[in-house]
C-alpha cells in the first residue's frame, strides 16, 4: 500500500492524534511498513546486551509485597521498568473473570468506528475521568507510541456509571 502520507506536513500526526484514528487506524488501512514517526531514534532504544541479562526478571510474584521481601519485589519491579519496560505479575489476586471481562471491554472499546473513540480524545473529552490517545505527549515526544489507550479513573460506581464510555462499563 502506498503511504497516505507524507512526511513534509502532519498528515500522518492529524490522522493518529487529532482526528483520533490512532495505531488501529494505520492497522486499518492496511500499512505494511512502520511510519518513520513511530521509530526511536537509536540512543532511546533499550540496549539488547542489558536486557539480556534481566529477562529471567519478567515475572514478579505479588504475593510476596506484603511480606518480608517487600523490599526484593519492589526493586525487581523497579528494575524491570527501568530495563524491560515490561514485566508480568503473578499471584496478584485478581479474578481470571474479572481480566478477561476487561479484555472483552477493552475490545468493545477499540472495535468501535474512530469517530465514536474520538469522542473521549484527551482534550475534548465530554468527562475528565475519560482520556483516549494514543501516544501521552504526542507534541513532545521525539517518536510517537505504537500504541492506543484509553483511561478511566474510577472514583465510585456511581461515576463509573455516568461517566465511562458504554462499551466500558
Amino acid at each position: 500500500m502506498a503511504s497516505i502520507f507524507t512526511d513534509d506536513d502532519n498528515s500522518l500526526f492529524n490522522f493518529v492524534v487529532k482526528d483520533g484514528k490512532g495505531v488501529k487506524g494505520l492497522v486499518d488501512l492496511g500499512l505494511t511498513k512502520v511510519p518513520a514517526r513511530y521509530i526511536q531514534p537509536p540512543h532511546h532504544r533499550i540496549n539488547k546486551q542489558h536486557v539480556a541479562g534481566s529477562l529471567e526478571n519478567m515475572t514478579i510474584d505479588l504475593s510476596e509485597l506484603d511480606g518480608p521481601n517487600h523490599d526484593q519485589v519492589s526493586k525487581a519491579i523497579a528494575h524491570a521498568a527501568e530495563t524491560l519496560g515490561f514485566f508480568q505479575v503473578v499471584n496478584h489476586g485478581v479474578p481470571l473473570e474479572l481480566l478477561e471481562s476487561l479484555k472483552v471491554a477493552a475490545h468493545r472499546f477499540f472495535a468501535q468506528p474512530p469517530e465514536k473513540k474520538a469522542l473521549y480524545l484527551k482534550g475534548v473529552s465530554p468527562s475528565p475521568m475519560v482520556k483516549y490517545g494514543t501516544s501521552f505527549v504526542p507534541e513532545k515526544e521525539n517518536a510517537l507510541e505504537w500504541k492506543d489507550y484509553i483511561s478511566m479513573t474510577y472514583t465510585n460506581d456511581a461515576d463509573a456509571l455516568q461517566f465511562w464510555p458504554n462499551e466500558c462499563k
